[in-house]
């Protein structure tokens, strides 16, 4: 059966949480042969009943154990299954302890508090390892070892045994919940951290609120594309080292995403230096286009900012943005193992292609008469723009001439 990535990131995750159990147990039974040993030979006092050779004998059995299951995880190949049979070793070896350990007083109906704390102990300490089955399986063992310790050594019927099941049973139910969601919250924060990159944190929050599953399909809606791209950029990476223009790169991408985060866009990928962003998908709104331009136009103020930081003026970037609105098939395209949320379509080319004008031009924002039918009257010189038509053009891979419109930034008052 093939696994999911998440799948297997967890049962990575459960071979390190396997390693941190065996390392606890190691360490407990390493302190109680400690401590057992200087009781037994009387340099220190703690139990109420002396410690005997059994007691000491016992503490190195369970030594042995827990170091062999070190040895296991560390030099041999894990295995799942492991978990299961070091659940049992750890009922059987507590349940070796309580029959046999003369330290352990059982008298007087103890024994059946005893028994549920101890249950409870083994039971809390395998959920280290944040597995549903091995989590149902120590529930299922700690029953039977509660039973079998308090019938086994107490005269007569235990008269409060029901309650204390019920009572253990809840408190079983709370450990496996907490596993599940404890997974189920590093699933989310996964994927959330995940999202972030690409969508601004209110639109993954507002994924969440509304159930959205990440899953291989799409649908066809209308969107607004932007795509941006720096002029120039191979000679300005030419003339710089790799990690110079990477240290560029990253800060004036992030820069970029902080302007598009700000205006509820979902970058859809970098392609080097260019960007590719949706206005309308995951969650369209009537504004979409317009906080395409206003985005564009924040974009080009933040080149701005950067380029002040050019000691150089002839390394000053200019880039080339290009926004089209129309149809598409939005969604997650690829397979189980790897998803990207993307649109595709003619419209993105289009898109593209009106990008790739803003040269020829000699401008920075360019947009499609589909867009500026979307904004036309929603705007104000207070914005810090204005739009003009420049010209009809045929753009590559359309038989028909379309519209596309400059966008005009100036500096407000």
């Amino acid at each position: 059966m093939k696994l999911s990535l998440v799948d297997e990131i967890l049962i990575a995750r459960e071979m390190k949480n396997e390693k941190t159990v065996a390392f606890v147990r190691f360490a407990l039974f390493s302190v109680t042969s400690i401590l057992d040993s200087l009781s037994y030979f009387g340099w220190i006092h703690y139990t109420i009943v002396p410690t005997s050779l059994i007691t000491v004998g016992l503490d190195i059995l369970f030594l042995i154990f827990a170091t062999l299951v070190l040895f296991f995880l560390f030099y041999l190949p894990y295995k799942p299954y492991l978990k299961f049979f070091t659940i049992t070793l750890d009922y059987f070896i507590i349940g070796l302890m309580i029959f046999l350990d003369p330290t352990i007083l059982k008298g007087n109906g103890l024994i059946y508090f005893i028994a549920m704390t101890s249950a409870m102990f083994v039971f809390q300490f395998n959920l280290l390892r944040h597995s549903k089955a091995g989590t149902i399986y120590g529930a299922i063992l700690a029953f039977i070892y509660f039973l079998v310790v308090s019938i086994g050594l107490e005269d007569g019927y235990p008269f409060d045994l029901i309650p204390m099941i019920f009572g253990l049973a809840m408190m079983l139910g709370m450990g496996y919940l907490t596993t599940v969601s404890n997974i189920e919250m590093v699933k989310e924060a996964n994927a959330k951290q995940m999202m972030e990159r690409f969508l601004p944190s209110q639109l993954v929050s507002e994924f969440y609120k509304n159930k959205v599953q990440l899953e291989p399909g799409g649908e066809n809606k209308e969107v607004t594309v932007l795509f941006s791209d720096i002029r120039s950029f191979t000679k300005f990476s030419e003339q710089r080292s790799a990690e110079e223009v990477v240290q560029f790169l990253n800060e004036y991408l992030s820069r970029m995403t902080d302007v598009i985060f700000k205006f509820n866009g979902t970058i859809d990928k970098f392609i080097g230096d260019a960007i590719m962003t949706i206005f309308g998908a995951p969650f369209k709104r009537d504004d979409d286009a317009l906080r395409a331009v206003k985005s564009a136009v924040a974009m080009i103020r933040e080149l701005e900012k950067l380029n002040q930081k050019m000691v150089n003026p002839e390394d000053r970037l200019q880039v080339g943005i290009g926004i089209h609105t129309g149809d598409a098939i939005v969604g997650n395209i690829g397979s189980d193992r790897r998803l990207d949320y993307t649109v595709i379509g003619d419209n993105v080319n289009l898109a593209s292609r009106i990008e790739g004008l803003t040269k020829h031009y000699n401008c920075p924002i360019l947009i499609s008469d589909a867009t500026f039918k979307q904004v036309a009257g929603k705007y104000s010189l207070d914005d810090g723009f204005e739009i003009r038509e420049i010209d009809q053009v045929v753009v590559k891979g359309k038989s028909k001439p379309i519209t596309v419109y400059e966008v005009i930034c100036f500096s407000l008052p």
